[in-house]
């Protein structure tokens, strides 16, 4: 071996390196000259230099499209001897072989208790259905590169360098042709494409490649420790310590941590014991397994994937540990890698070559068999070049592999080098990538009319209500009551109960399905599902309503992705989103996280959207009920395709005979009759005419018109009606906010994801309890993400007077404009 690598984190090397500097005794006892008080106060200078360093790089090169690993390794290059570390006075000062030692040993923890996490929050219940194109992506995309490489290895043996015919090619090759779940769940976690379509296919073939691999190793392992023992009593020792291990894992850790979280109570954290003791077993079960031969990740990995995942244990993993010890240290692992890449070692070409020809001929394998697979299940040209990309992305545990190899003394510092900058290559490439070739939202553009307006009254209307919390349900069943379903014209209703990613890995979207174990202990997603199931039961005619509920379980900065790819899948006409803020009449929650994904699904929708403000009775309080009381509607109509298709919903409502309806149009005083009206007015003309000829006979409809001058004359008509309904239907009237009916009301628009109108009649408090639902219809030629920002919030001096003129215009009927009504009945009640 020509040099080696200062490489301290293995657990093995660990008390011989101690011996080297002298900082311990054949005892094991620290000497006078002990590293820790002198190794502490650089410790805290080398983590802050890493991760300030880290930080910048990463400003800057995130514009590059970079992920954070590439800036971590980055800044190891830039700190080791290729760049500063070449100045001996830096080196010895801020990064030498003694300081260093405690920060590479707690960078090397830091890894372990990552893959502790990491395999607590996998779900192991998608290697059980993976799906066949999770399944034949994973083991094409690896078993064709591995082939490819080994077939070349083999061959082109004779060339290679000497100390390059070992078996470390082979080795190097079928690590690069495996995909790591643990790095492409993170990379993908911060592309925001987790729960994106190809997202979760790559996520789940990385997976069942990811434990197969393991499976695998520890097989080869094994097969190596027993042929190589000394006596077959050895090799009988070795098996069963390993046997027992996996036994105390099964047997022991399990059972007592899922008697644990049983006795913690819900919604709560674990307590400092049991999480102590969580962490000491993670970290002694490496150094068991690494005494036995293996790799000491081995342990943590095995123990973190029996364990349960989600509250408690994956959240308190995540908030004690991820956010805490992982955000210090694990980014000093991948910077101590760049740091110990050496570029002025790479002087010998052949050596280079033949590395980097395992590198290219593993990645363009992985790329072509996982591109060939997705076109062989009709996949389109670019997902599937998405996918291969995605499947070649490396990260932390190839280079985990690289420094065992170290440790180990199996490569060479040049090798190292030539390896780790393959690593950091392959990501810097193959990430922006992926962000150039893939946008999720792309696939919602639908050019099909998916909406109220241009659907048959008697065909089927296609809901998609979305749900957070139980206190949710009892407006939307409210409005389903009002709806009126009938098997003439059946409503499908897809409910989703949505739920934030802690404590996982991967994020769901499936079916809900419930259990013989549900039944006991019931989840919130099955009460959600029950009072819909019990609503469906309960309908006059059967047929009339079906259910079809599903999880979903994702982050809510990308939870837009489940709710507009089932909203395509299913065909729906709506979705039908809660509005962000909730109140029992006692106190109001106001959730960011529900706004912004309202506001994103108003976005990226493939069809039309209604956010519903429910001011009715506090939540749970009808569930069980089956008698409408959303007696009285009004729908402001001003026209436009938001109120065209907030005219449209009530068409349906107007065929129940519980509810009267009453269509108020606001218009516009003095407007010329002579003028030629626009595609946009017809359009309107046309609509009304058409509710007038369907529900022309129905005594329960009352159309009125008001004239109005500008803004404040319309602000001044809603106040002095809205106190007399139950459910207000308006249109978001997108595009629309600078018509003259309502000029000078934007300015001060709290909720802009409301429209004008629906955000005065979620600011304003009504004598009694009425409900708003905004609607906006699908946008054929939208432009993702155009209006950017929450948007909102308060004007000063003048226009704070006159916001408080308007809502008091609102609010009390009396304050109204003098101005001339004209009141035209369909059919006046005699």
């Amino acid at each position: 071996m020509s040099s080696r690598i200062v490489n301290t984190t293995s657990v093995k090397r660990l008390r011989t390196v101690c011996y080297e500097k002298n900082w311990v005794s054949s005892q094991g006892v620290f000497l006078g000259k002990s590293p820790l008080l002198y190794s502490l106060p650089l410790l805290l200078l080398e983590v802050t230099i890493i991760l300030l360093t880290s930080n910048a790089i990463h400003h800057v090169l995130k514009h590059l499209g970079q992920s954070r690993v590439v800036s971590q390794m980055v800044t190891g290059i830039l700190l080791g001897r290729s760049v500063l570390g070449q100045i001996k006075k830096f080196r010895r000062t801020v990064f030498p072989a003694r300081g260093t030692f405690l920060l590479d040993t707690l960078s090397f923890f830091s890894l372990i208790l990552s893959l502790f996490t990491i395999g607590i929050k996998t779900d192991l219940n998608l290697i059980k259905k993976p799906g066949k194109r999770a399944l034949i992506i994973g083991i094409v995309g690896s078993v064709l590169p591995f082939v490819l490489s080994s077939s070349a290895i083999m061959a082109m043996r004779p060339l290679f360098p000497s100390d390059l015919r070992s078996t470390v090619l082979l080795v190097f090759a079928s690590r690069l042709s495996l995909s790591s779940f643990p790095v492409i769940a993170d990379a993908l976690g911060e592309l925001h494409l987790l729960n994106s379509e190809l997202g979760r296919i790559v996520v789940s073939a990385a997976l069942v490649t990811d434990v197969f691999s393991w499976v695998l190793f520890v097989a080869f392992t094994t097969y190596g420790l027993v042929t190589e023992a000394r006596s077959p009593a050895w090799a009988a020792a070795s098996v069963a310590a390993f046997a027992l291990l996996v036994l105390f894992i099964v047997f022991v850790a399990r059972p007592a941590t899922k008697w644990v979280a049983k006795r913690t109570p819900p919604g709560e954290l674990l307590d400092e014991g049991p999480f102590v003791w969580l962490l000491l077993t993670a970290l002694a079960l490496g150094l068991l397994t690494e005494i036995m031969g293996y790799r000491s990740l081995l342990g943590a990995v095995m123990l973190g994937l029996v364990l349960p995942g989600g509250m408690p244990v994956g959240v308190t993993m995540m908030e004690r540990v991820d956010s805490s010890f992982l955000a210090l240290f694990l980014p000093s692992y991948l910077a101590l890698a760049g740091f110990r890449t050496d570029l002025s070692m790479l002087h010998s070409l052949d050596e280079w070559g033949a590395l980097e020809l395992v590198v290219i001929l593993c990645y363009v394998g992985k790329l072509v068999g996982s591109v060939a697979a997705s076109l062989y299940l009709k996949m389109p040209l670019r997902d599937a070049i998405t996918v291969g990309l995605m499947a070649n992305i490396k990260g932390i545990i190839e280079i985990s592999f690289i420094n065992d190899w170290g440790d180990r003394e199996v490569v060479t510092v040049e090798h190292y080098s030539i390896m780790t900058l393959s690593m950091m290559c392959i990501t810097a490439v193959t990430v922006p990538l992926i962000k150039l070739l893939y946008n999720p939202s792309v696939r919602y553009v639908s050019r099909k009319r998916r909406t109220i307006q241009h659907t048959n009254p008697n065909c089927e209307l296609r809901l998609l209500a979305c749900i957070h919390n139980e206190d949710q349900v009892a407006g939307v069943l409210d409005l389903l009551e009002s709806s009126h379903a009938t098997r003439d014209s059946p409503i499908s209703l897809t409910v989703l109960h949505l739920s934030e990613l802690v404590g996982h890995t991967a994020s769901i979207l499936r079916p809900h399905k419930r259990t013989h174990r549900s039944s006991a202990n019931p989840s919130p997603s099955d009460h959600i599902v029950n009072a819909f199931r019990y609503f469906e039961q309960q309908q006059s005619s059967p047929g009339a309503v079906s259910v079809h509920p599903f999880v979903a379980i994702s982050p809510y900065s990308t939870m837009y992705n489940d709710v507009c790819s089932l909203a395509l899948d299913r065909k729906v006409h709506v979705i039908l989103l809660p509005f962000h803020k909730q109140s029992d009449f006692v106190s109001e929650t106001a959730s960011h996280a529900f706004r912004s994904l309202n506001r994103s699904v108003l976005d990226f929708a493939p069809c039309s959207v209604a956010i519903l403000v429910n001011q009715s009775l506090p939540g749970g309080t009808t569930c069980a009920r089956t008698n409408c009381l959303l007696q009285r509607v009004a729908v402001y109509f001003l026209g436009g395709p938001d109120d065209r298709e907030a005219l449209a919903y009530a068409s349906r409502i107007a065929a129940n005979n519980d509810i009267y309806l009453d269509i108020i149009r606001i218009v516009l005083r003095g407007n010329s009759t002579n003028a030629e009206p626009d595609e946009e007015a017809l359009q309107d003309e046309h609509l009304m005419e058409e509710f007038r000829d369907r529900h022309g006979r129905n005594e329960r409809i009352v159309y009125m018109e008001k004239a109005v001058e500008d803004g404040e004359g319309t602000a001044a008509v809603v106040g002095e009606l809205s106190n007399k309904y139950d459910l207000l239907l308006v249109g978001r009237r997108k595009g629309l906010e600078s018509s003259p009916l309502t000029s000078g009301l934007s300015e001060w628009s709290e909720f802009p994801e409301l429209g004008i109108i629906g955000d005065m009649l979620a600011v304003a408090h009504f004598e009694r309890m009425v409900s708003i639902m905004v609607v906006q219809q699908q946008q054929l030629d939208r432009v993702a993400g155009e209006e950017g920002g929450d948007g909102g919030g308060g004007v000063a001096g003048a226009r704070v007077e006159e916001r408080a003129r308007m809502v008091a215009n609102i609010v009390n009927p009396n304050n109204k404009q003098q101005e001339e009504v004209k009141d035209v009945l369909i059919h006046r009640q005699t």
